[in-house]
């Protein structure tokens, strides 16, 4: 059976946890980058003329990952567990808002709990951390802005960020 380049990229799509590079969906169809291009957009626009609940999202310049729309986010919250704590969520906010930024400096605003907080997102990969002097500089990595959905550029993840929660303010 000789495999559809669209069904090979929706499956994959619709598999990975992580963002799917262009790159990856060529190796993976055989199909060249115009082409998954266009089928990602076929895609896109089926699942909205549909009003279907999911989207194929544009991570970046060339990554694409599959979801639901984020207005099912929050009915979905109790069905998907969040790996960190809101707690840790709140260091983890702080450290991509004002990155980099010293370990001192989170510690000042979030208290001594902030050195869990670090250790714990420094082994989930979502931080990075670099020693300078008695203190450490703090921002977030590729992962971080994967698993969330924000651009990997700092710039634009702290617009966008900014955004999100300028909209949970208003809730």
């Amino acid at each position: 059976m000789v495999l559809n380049p669209r069904q090979l990229i929706e499956a994959v799509l619709f598999t990975s946890t992580d963002p799917v590079s262009i790159k990856k969906l060529e190796e993976i169809s055989g199909a060249g980058p115009k082409e998954i291009e266009r089928i990602i957009k076929e895609l896109q626009e089926n699942y909205e003329a549909q009003k279907s609940a999911i989207e194929i999202r544009k991570i970046g310049k060339d990554r694409f990952i599959m979801q639901a729309q984020e207005v099912f986010a929050a009915p979905l919250l109790d069905l998907v567990k969040p790996t960190v704590s809101q707690e840790v969520l709140k260091t983890l906010s702080l450290i991509a808002l004002k990155q980099p930024i010293a370990q001192a400096e989170v510690v000042k605003s979030r208290g001594y709990s902030t050195y869990s907080h670090v250790k714990e997102l420094l082994n989930k990969e979502f931080i990075s951390a670099f020693p300078t002097g008695r203190t450490k500089i703090l921002q977030t990595t590729r992962k971080f802005a994967d698993y969330f959905g924000f651009s990997p550029k700092v710039e634009e993840l702290k617009k966008e960020i900014a955004v999100q929660v300028g909209r949970a303010s208003l809730e």
